[in-house]
Parts: C-alpha cells; sequence; structure tokens
C-alpha cells in the first residue's frame, strides 16, 4: 500500500511540474512574440513617420480569423492611437497593416499613398538587420 501511494505522489508530482514547465514556455514564447512584433511596428514608425519619439502597446489579442490586433498610441499621447493588425497570411508578422485617424497618427506619415510606405521586411532588408531578430512564431496556445 505504502508503495502504491509513493508511485501516485511522484506521478502527481511529475505531471504537475511537466504543467508548470509546459506553461512557463508557452509563456515565454507569447512575451518574446509581442516583443518582435512590438520591435516590427517601431521600426515601421520610425522610418515612416515625422517626429516619431515612442510608441506604448495598449493592448495585444487574438483575433477570431486568427490574426491579431494590436492598440497602441505614439509619443506618450494618448489622442495618437493606432490600431496595427497581423495576418496569419503575413506568416503572422506585422507588415504595415495600421489604422489610425487622419487628424491623428495619420498627419505624421511622410508620404500619403499606402505604396509609398516602406514595409518593416523593406527596412529590414534596405538597412541589413538581422531577420531572425524581427520574426518570431506566435504561441500555439495564446490564452496564458
Amino acid at each position: 500500500m505504502k508503495k502504491r501511494n509513493l508511485i501516485f505522489y511522484t506521478m502527481i508530482i511529475i505531471v504537475s511540474l511537466f504543467i508548470l514547465g509546459s506553461y512557463i514556455l508557452l509563456k515565454n514564447e507569447k512575451d518574446r512574440y509581442i516583443e518582435v512584433q512590438k520591435n516590427r511596428i517601431d521600426l515601421y514608425f520610425k522610418y515612416n513617420l515625422n517626429n516619431y519619439q515612442t510608441m506604448k502597446i495598449n493592448n495585444f489579442k487574438k483575433s477570431p480569423m486568427k490574426g491579431y490586433f494590436i492598440d497602441g498610441y505614439i509619443n506618450n499621447n494618448k489622442n495618437l492611437e493606432f490600431e496595427a493588425y497581423i495576418s496569419n497570411s503575413a506568416h503572422h508578422q506585422f507588415t504595415g497593416d495600421v489604422g489610425y485617424d487622419t487628424d491623428g497618427v495619420g498627419k505624421f506619415f511622410k508620404e500619403r499613398n499606402a505604396k509609398d510606405k516602406l514595409t518593416p521586411n523593406d527596412i529590414i532588408e534596405k538597412e541589413n538587420l538581422n531577420k531572425k531578430d524581427y520574426e518570431a512564431d506566435p504561441p500555439l496556445f495564446w490564452g496564458f
């Protein structure tokens, strides 16, 4: 009977450690993904906006269409809001899809025409940045 209890408690500890390790791994993967996408958005704004200083992310959430929405603002001004979208068709990397108020963030853009704006991929290639620093896969499970 004691041997049976020892095996039972040992199995509970092993399963608990496995669950905890998986949680930590997925949490770190999610944090890295968010940080990389934040860096891609920051890069996009640095090259496409005049007088750009800082960016603050308020919300990063998964969309029902298997993409991601990122809400934030620039230059420490909550009136300069933006919403970036990351599509699954772009391998879950921010490519420049950003919504904004034309009287807010819109007035800071150097180019008015969307086709004339540099995408993060264009900037990474132009500046010979390490592509691995600006790409990350989203976590398998988002709910952590």
